[in-house]
């Protein structure tokens, strides 16, 4: 009968009464030694055959768990030593152990000073799918702590460690350490000037922001939040609400929501308190109404979601009326995206609800559409994106550059999916053929052009955290040594990095030319969140979306980036602000970040291409509107001067307004059609 690992005792009843006590001593003195080595972490018994067993979980439990699913109260120990670069997958998805539920984490560090590395709970396939699967590198000379635990059960299983030769990324890397930490990470611009900043929340009540010096490295400022009410333990997003010049945070947390607010000159932040209870999931800044200035949306893991209407003065005000969505929790990560390619903003709901049984609207995904007239559209199943998997959060990139958004999800039970948009305003799931690994129970996925060779990457939390996008809709899957964090340029190198714990991993850069964008909004909103940038070149084109609020808790950069590849020119730069103006900027410089400000290169004479021209223009009293298409019937005009304030909104009368009453100055006129049509355009007033 099997003992043991790898013990076997064969007992012959014809063998004499002292032999037999001799053996069975042996054999209490074995299974002593055998449970007591796994009993602590000083005491690990090393991993030394790809099969081993897990006996009865009775020892210690390790001072911090590697997954999100709680505490535990014992764990049977183990170690791993490696003395090359190894690729290691540690499971007990195996046949063995159908029907039973395990847990592992592992470590690295010391045994007084441990630091989670990997871990899994339920990313199993096999019988109830309970069982665990993770793959990390094990690199030469390191030892990892592993510790299976008894959150679900104490019952024996069986393990396998397997190693595979280590293959180097096409991105590298390199951490270095900081003085503060995080474990929900702002990588956004806090001292205006564009330069990405890090941000973290510390436990006694302060905020510790690392600011990206020009000449490279950082300077620290410590803000004290005596009464700070939530920390970010579950999201974090920014976005200059009140357009001061500087970008504000929100904090989301299990129980509320707290707004930090910058002051005016960025030296000093004031909390601002919401009383409503709200289990804060991804929070985004976001102008839902398109009026210029941000409101804020908030993910509600137990109730209908909060929505923060902007009154225009610096203040966020609580209304659920005005962006109602489905009254039920498993509110998980947001996304505002412009999926139809119609100019204004619609969200992805990525929803989970754990218990809930297949068909609960509480897990099933939703796709708001919006309207155009302030309203929004429930458009999921129409669209075919009404996953109900699970999905703890969703990465909306252009990833084949064909110039619309496709959805890729992470979700925690059934298969991910990858929606391939089809330019209808319907998708297609082709995961099967984009060689990602089925592997599901990743709550973070994260995007961006890591090799800089003009197509999006991701990386998450499943074995092989970083996918390398191939440029033909199939990624190749790479092991590295981060599966989370805030994404920003660190060291203004061009390349992104990443920002999680108490380390920064500077991309190593490589041959590839890039691009970032950085804007300042006048109509729109400050930030120029929900703008569309474009660049064309001989490869054709590229998009991107400027968000607040990324993956499931992060925030990332606010500033576009590209990377062209080898390429060397850029024929064109295109900015679609949310508020309807385009600026357009011929042959941009590469491998440099330009600043735009909204309608900097729009010319009075540049109408030819827009909805409608202005004549006279300039003018002194009457300015008249010329559509193109002589179908079309005005609805409204509004006139902004060119801070971005609503100055004037005038009477239309057979396609004319009076403007006589304006200072003479440069205005923005914003027309909208009454199917729902918009565009600005520049006149002068004389």
């Amino acid at each position: 009968m099997d003992v043991f690992a790898g013990i076997h005792f064969y007992f012959n009843p014809q063998n004499n009464l002292e032999l037999m006590k001799k053996i069975a001593l042996l054999f209490i003195l074995a299974s002593f030694q055998f449970s007591n080595a796994q009993s602590s972490c000083a005491t690990a018994l090393p991993i030394t055959s790809e099969l081993f067993f897990v006996d009865m979980i009775t020892g210690q439990a390790p001072p911090t768990f590697c997954t999100t699913s709680g505490g535990a109260n014992n764990a049977n120990w183990y170690t791993f030593t490696s003395p090359t670069n190894i690729n290691v997958t540690l499971t007990t998805d195996l046949e063995a152990n159908n029907g039973k539920d395990t847990r592992f984490n592992v470590y690295t560090g010391t045994c007084s000073n441990l630091t989670c590395y990997a871990g899994d709970d339920d990313s199993g396939s096999i019988g109830t799918g309970y069982l665990s699967y993770a793959q990390f590198i094990a690199y030469a000379g390191v030892t990892y702590y592993i510790a299976f635990d008894n959150k679900w059960s104490s019952a024996y299983f069986q393990a396998q460690l397997i190693q595979t030769p280590f293959v180097e990324p096409p991105v590298n890397f390199v951490a270095q350490t900081i003085a503060t930490t995080c474990d929900i990470c702002s990588a956004a611009d806090l001292n205006g000037d564009y330069l990405d900043d890090i941000v973290t929340v510390q436990s006694n009540n302060q905020m510790t922001v690392l600011k990206q010096l020009p000449a490279g490295g950082f300077s620290t400022s410590v803000y004290a939040l005596p009464t700070l009410a939530t920390a970010p333990g579950w999201s974090i997003a920014a976005g200059d609400f009140d357009k001061n010049g500087f970008n504000d945070l929100v904090f989301g947390g299990g129980s509320r929501l707290t707004i930090i607010k910058a002051n005016t000159g960025g030296t000093g932040f004031t909390e601002v308190k919401y009383p409503q209870s709200i289990f804060t999931q991804r929070t985004n800044f976001i102008d839902i109404n398109n009026d210029g200035h941000l409101d804020l949306f908030a993910c509600h893991d137990v109730a209908q979601s909060h929505a923060y209407r902007n009154d225009r003065n610096g203040n966020l005000i609580f209304d659920i009326s005005f962006f109602p969505t489905l009254a039920v929790g498993g509110n998980y990560a947001s996304i505002w995206t412009d999926y139809d390619n119609d100019g204004d903003q619609d969200m992805y709901l990525a929803k989970c609800r754990g218990g809930a049984p297949v068909g609960d609207p509480q897990r099933i995904n939703l796709l708001y559409r919006n309207n155009g007239n302030g309203t929004f559209t429930e458009v999921g199943a129409i669209a075919g994106v009404n996953d109900g998997a699970q999905s703890w959060s969703t990465a909306i990139e252009d990833f084949d550059n064909d110039g619309d958004m496709d959805f890729l999800l992470s979700n925690i039970s059934d298969t991910n999916k990858f929606y391939r948009n089809n330019g209808d305003g319907t998708f297609t799931d082709i995961y099967s053929s984009t060689g990602i690994a089925p592997q599901v129970g990743s709550w973070e996925l994260q995007t961006g052009d890591f090799n800089n060779d003009g197509f999006i990457d991701f990386f998450w939390q499943n074995g092989k955290e970083l996918y390398i996008n191939n440029g033909d809709l199939t990624f190749t899957g790479f092991n590295i040594s981060v599966n989370e964090g805030g994404i920003g340029d660190f060291n203004n190198d061009g390349f992104l990095d990443i920002q999680f714990g108490n380390k920064i991993y500077f991309n190593s850069t490589n041959a590839n030319n890039w691009l970032k964008v950085n804007l300042k909004g006048i109509q729109s909103n400050a930030n120029g969140i929900g703008a569309r940038l474009e660049i064309h070149g001989a490869w054709g084109k590229q998009i991107r979306e400027i968000r607040s609020g990324n993956g499931f808790s992060h925030q990332s950069s606010l500033n576009g980036h590209f990377g062209i590849g080898t390429a060397t020119q850029i024929t064109k730069l295109v900015i679609k602000w949310p508020s309807g103006v385009v600026d357009v900027i011929s042959n941009p410089a590469i491998n440099q970040s330009i600043l735009v400000t909204e309608s900097s290169t729009l010319g009075v004479n540049q109408n030819e291409t827009a909805l409608f021209s202005l004549y006279p223009n300039p003018t002194a009293d009457v300015l008249k509107i010329q559509l193109k298409d002589t179908n079309l019937e005005i609805k409204s005009a509004k006139i902004f001067d060119l801070n971005g304030r609503l100055v004037l909104e005038p009477k239309i009368i057979q396609n004319a307004m009076d403007v006589q009453a304006l200072p003479s100055a440069n205005y923005m006129i914003k027309v909208e059609t009454v199917s729902g049509e918009k565009h600005s355009q520049q006149f002068i007033k004389n």
